[in-house]
């Protein structure tokens, strides 16, 4: 047997309530009419009002998510400033060097010798490297001769490149890298060209320095570049070495990094002295070259 479904009742409205609902919405729609002719910003107002509420709710959520990034992935520092943690200051002696403390046949200090020193220069910090260091010393520079007698220019240049270009490379790494692109001269250590090409292929500013006057090249470290100086054969020595000449002082005496001698390295020089003492050489730039950072743009 069929169980008969219950009917719902339909829903009956009265004339009064249609009459009390018709009153309200009447009601409703005059006080607002006279609210928006009263004040009409609070139309703007309330139509802006969720659209901010929904924008401060995005930017919200956007700056928890950077802090929380930020919390769980901190900045790293750059390889340069990396490879300079741990570095001692290289501070100068006061001591004014003479020409005779170089030494003549380049063979660098003789001792078990690690260097982790870094100086000021025009350009900024710049790390100290010594071709005698007892990491590379006996490291033979194109598979013949050894960097502490002929590898002062991959010296000079891996100073040059690990401190102001975002590569780091160690004199070894800079002497493989001469040997590689042609630059390496058997028995004699370093082709003039190497400066030049190997500061520019990692991105520096290279300039042959024409007028070698202590003036403008005084102009030069006060404008903020540093200079590689060929030394010439003489009473420096018996064949070339490129020196870094650093910055100047107040005094007009300048700084070096002398790729051979961390005692040089510390002592203050005669501007007028080094320049007289430049290799009498004319190719590839030498003997005296200008770097800088390259411009930005």
């Amino acid at each position: 047997m069929k169980r008969a479904k219950k009917k719902l009742p339909s829903p009956q409205f009265s004339f009064q309530h249609i009459l009390t609902a018709g009153i309200a919405l009447s009601a409703f729609t005059l006080c607002a009419s006279i609210l928006v002719w009263a004040y009409p910003s609070l139309v703007s107002r309330a139509v802006s009002l969720p659209k901010e509420l929904l924008a401060r709710s995005g930017q919200a959520s956007v700056e928890t998510e950077t802090d929380s990034t930020m919390a769980s992935s901190p900045e790293l520092p750059s390889e340069r400033e990396d490879s300079q943690k741990g570095l001692e200051e290289l501070i100068s002696s006061g001591e004014l060097g003479e020409i005779k403390d170089f030494d003549t046949y380049l063979t660098a200090e003789q001792d078990e010798t690690a260097y982790y020193y870094i100086m000021d220069s025009a350009m900024g910090p710049m790390i100290y490297y010594n071709q005698g260091d007892s990491r590379w010393a006996d490291y033979l520079y194109g598979g013949s001769d050894p960097m502490r007698s002929h590898g002062c220019g991959p010296t000079a240049a891996a100073m040059v490149i690990s401190s102001f270009s975002p590569a780091s490379l160690t004199p070894p790494e800079a002497a493989e890298w001469a040997a590689s692109n042609g630059f390496y001269a058997r028995g004699q250590g370093s082709y003039h060209s190497l400066i030049t090409g190997s500061l520019t292929a990692y991105g520096l500013n290279v300039q042959s320095v024409t007028e070698r006057s202590q003036e403008h090249v005084s102009d030069l470290l006060k404008e903020g570049s540093i200079l590689i100086a060929l030394m010439g054969k003489g009473s420096l020595t018996q064949n070339g070495h490129f020196i870094i000449i650093t910055q100047i002082l107040e005094n007009g005496n300048v700084r070096i990094a002398d790729p051979n001698s961390y005692s040089n390295s510390t002592k203050e020089w005669k501007l007028s002295q080094l320049l007289s003492e430049l290799k009498q050489s004319r190719d590839s730039g030498a003997p005296l070259w200008a770097v800088s950072l390259p411009s930005e743009g």
